[in-house]
């Protein structure tokens, strides 16, 4: 056993260093033999679900949809938005574009894009502010008053966190229970701890090398863990984030496909492809071309949408589903499930194109400089930079004056408020809206090869997710990349 513990602190170890470097991370793990849950006390009604390699609701895997959540971490930013948005180029079964995760930090990061990636329909996750690993109490909550203040996100839509270099502890996860989060997704799953999301109520049931399974070490009821699920490499080695790195781009398309069928084949627990964008991008300037691995990855993902009950989601849409579990034909028609926009007449800051001239927010975005760094916001520029301890500063503009942004309130959501007119459009359950499906006979075929230049905007499905992102991208400069790991 004290042999195990060293690999367990040498894996750790490596995961911590392989993490910064940008390159793939091996994970380890072992069953804990100290969780215990009962299903008759821990009901999901109480919001408490145990872990299980199961589908839940008893469904059978036939009747069992199978997700795949793709999820980024770090910046966003112009030409990584592009790649993110690229990789969720896809339609699901009941006509709506697939979406994914983004587990955002603040330095670099362009609120008024992340106002657009929620916009059209996708999720905005916490990821601290500055990307350290062992993370304060205000590391954690000033990103939620960044993105409420300068991305118009309410905070009842930031649900979920995962930990800088996967580095979760009993005291951050303790952090983010107590400021309210629905959901942690940093710890990794390999086979025989491959769980469906669970509460953490009777403490932590995977990834148990880091030691903080024990009894009683975590147990933080209504918290949910997404696991992060590996795919094992030729040499048995699991691999977690940025596999693409790990090998050729045909390994590594055979390593995960053959991850992804034992989800499918299986109990068909969530399949996940986490990455860092910066490695699928190309800009000016870089030196190594990621476009063969980009290329690997957009196909691997569209050989998985082409198949009649697989779901690209969000982690929320996840979680939505583990509260109330459907058959997969009848999860097209669940509420969360919908794809729909807003009709208003002009364009009012709020992520959309709403007077369809092809411009998200024309004319509407200020750009904020400080010296030595800057940021684009639909709301106020504030009058200083943004910083840890005072991570909304006073608004440059003054109320009353022309042109000062209001910032949003938890009584309307981000497609609907209007942050000059200080109001919400919407307010009663019948404003008007348009549906974005696509019958599957109108999308384009998802089982041909594609060739897309990384970081290239691509045309969306009949969604109209990235009307605003320039085919330009590739001019933008990037700033401060090393931070991003």
């Amino acid at each position: 056993m004290k042999s195990l513990s060293i690999i367990a602190s040498l894996a750790l170890l490596i995961s911590s260093v392989v993490a910064q470097e940008g390159a793939t991370v091996p994970v380890t793990t072992s069953a804990p033999s100290t969780y215990t849950c009962d299903p008759n006390t821990c009901k999901i009604e109480n919001n408490c679900l145990c872990a299980s390699t199961s589908a839940p609701g008893g469904l059978s895997p036939a009747d069992t949809p199978q997700f795949v959540t793709v999820t980024y971490d770090d910046s966003i930013q112009e030409a990584l938005m592009a790649t993110a948005l690229g990789m969720v180029n896809v339609t699901n079964p009941n006509g709506c574009p697939g979406h994914g995760t983004w587990f955002v930090s603040m330095q670099y990061t362009d609120f008024s894009l992340v106002q657009q990636w929620y916009a059209a329909g996708n999720e905005v996750a916490d990821h601290t502010f500055s990307h350290v690993g062992t993370p304060s109490a205000e590391e954690i909550s000033s990103v939620k008053e960044m993105l409420n203040a300068y991305a118009g996100i309410p905070y009842s839509k930031i649900q979920g966190f995962r930990a800088p270099f996967l580095n979760y502890t009993k005291d951050t996860l303790g952090l983010v229970s107590q400021q309210g989060f629905k959901y942690d997704s940093t710890a990794s799953a390999v086979t025989d701890d491959m769980y469906w999301p669970y509460t953490l109520d009777n403490g932590l049931a995977n990834d148990c090398w880091t030691g903080i399974c024990a009894a009683g070490q975590v147990k933080l009821p209504g918290l949910w863990e997404i696991p992060m699920y590996s795919v094992l490499d030729k040499a048995n080695v699991p691999q977690l984030m940025d596999v693409y790195l790990a090998g050729t781009p045909a390994d590594t398309t055979q390593w995960s496909q053959a991850a992804f069928d034992k989800h499918y084949n299986g109990n068909r627990q969530p399949f996940g492809i986490y990455v860092h964008p910066t490695h699928l991008t190309t800009y000016p300037g870089g030196v190594d071309d990621p476009k063969e691995k980009f290329n690997a990855v957009i196909d691997f993902i569209k050989s998985l949408a082409a198949k009649p009950d697989v779901w690209f989601v969000t982690n929320q849409q996840l979680l939505e589903y583990m509260k109330k579990p459907v058959k997969a034909s009848e999860l097209g028609s669940q509420t969360y499930m919908q794809c729909q926009q807003p009709v208003i007449a002009q364009d009012i800051c709020n992520g959309l194109d709403d007077d369809h001239n092809g411009v998200i927010d024309n004319g509407l975005i200020n750009s904020c400089n400080f010296g030595t760094t800057s940021m684009k916001t639909c709301f106020n520029c504030p009058a200083t930079a943004p910083s840890l301890s005072n991570p909304v500063p006073a608004s440059a503009a003054q109320n009353g004056t022309a042109g000062y942004r209001n910032r949003i309130g938890d009584n309307c959501d981000t497609t609907w408020w209007d942050p000059i007119g200080n109001k919400c459009l919407c307010t009663t359950a019948d404003c008007e809206v348009k549906s974005v499906a696509v019958p599957k006979s109108e999308t384009p075929s998802t089982t041909n090869s594609t060739s897309v230049t990384p970081g290239d905007a691509v045309k969306d499905n009949g969604a109209a997710q990235i009307a605003g992102v320039s085919t330009a991208v590739m001019a933008a400069l990037f700033v401060g990349l090393s931070q991003l790991l």
